[in-house]
């Protein structure tokens, strides 16, 4: 039997996404919060908080849940996010002007607050009725940036809507200071916000535990391909020999967790480990270009090397942040 050689392809220095980090994998917290947004749309639910720290991979997961929204529900589903800014005085014209330019109107700065209100109305109803489905989901990100008078001028929005038979989805997606300023909310007795956009609560969760691991690692070695249609997933380009061998980075995933809990012990980090995306990819991601010399069949990275990944992804520093 003859010995098929695997080339693997040529890729420009620096533009494999593993070395620029434009990629996204579908993860278990990302499944979870898929899975709430997808109960909210269906239940036409009418606001939600999604909460989690910082490097947690929420706006990522943003992008990737509306891929999935609208993959279940149809290309044309109408589903809109925008970044929310940090100003010191919030003003209406300002506020519209933010969102008109986020969702890509060309149009964004022109005329009053009252224009640009009714600019932004006249897009939305629009946005919501093609396809015929009189839906709308709006997705805020860094939204523990906003200040109660952007929660009102959201109500404007939400109740011009719904006198246009629109029902309307809002997410609100930030920092755990969200559930602070629901309380603060709830206390003075500020129910029109509450109840239209802060009924609902998820928590976006880091790895929590080995399965957690084992489970991105295998998006690593099977569900990730670059260049397009080369058969190559990023594991096989980095470990071309050891991947045709039969190694795989998901079979690292208890030595890897066993590395994180042993830098969270010597950092004397507090709490249990949910380990952030970012610092979990960019581990894997310095194993991939930087341990990819090892030759000559299946292979295994050692606790020490993975040791070194993970403190050269500055976990460590920022653990005690988390």
């Amino acid at each position: 039997m003859s010995h098929v050689l695997h080339l693997r392809p040529s890729v420009p220095s620096g533009t494999h996404p593993i070395e620029t980090g434009r990629y996204t994998l579908f993860t278990p917290p990302l499944g979870r919060f898929c899975d709430d947004l997808k109960n909210w749309v269906d239940n036409r639910a009418v606001g939600a908080i999604v909460t989690a720290p910082p490097r947690f991979g929420k706006s990522k997961g943003i992008r990737f849940a509306i891929d999935e929204l609208r993959a279940g529900l149809g290309t044309t589903f109408p589903v809109l996010s925008f970044s929310c800014q940090d100003y010191q005085r919030p003003t209406e014209a300002r506020f519209f002007e933010s969102l008109l330019s986020d969702f890509g109107h060309g149009f964004s700065d022109r005329g009053s607050s009252n224009a640009r209100q009714t600019r932004l109305i006249q897009f939305l109803v629009q946005q919501a009725c093609v396809g015929h489905h009189r839906r709308l989901v709006l997705i805020a990100d860094e939204a523990q940036k906003l200040q109660e008078p952007h929660y009102n001028w959201l109500v404007d929005i939400y109740n011009k809507l719904d006198r246009h038979d629109i029902a309307t989805t809002v997410v609100l997606v930030g920092q755990p200071e969200l559930i602070h300023q629901r309380a603060a909310f709830e206390k003075a007795k500020k129910m029109q916000i509450v109840g239209r956009f802060m009924v609902h609560l998820h928590e976006f969760a880091g790895l929590r535990n080995q399965k957690d691991f084992a489970y991105c690692l295998k998006g690593y070695d099977d569900e990730s391909e670059y260049p397009e249609a080369s058969g190559y997933s990023f594991t096989r380009y980095f470990f071309p020999s050891e991947f045709d061998a039969g190694w795989r980075l998901a079979g690292e995933a208890k030595v890897l967790w066993e590395a994180f809990q042993h830098v969270r012990a010597e950092a004397k980090l507090p709490g249990k480990a949910k380990i952030p995306m970012q610092y979990f990819s960019r581990t894997v991601e310095f194993a991939l270009r930087n341990y990819r010399s090892m030759d000559g069949g299946p292979s295994t990275i050692s606790l020490n090397q993975w040791k070194e990944a993970i403190e050269r992804s500055g976990y460590r520093n920022a653990g005690r942040y988390l």
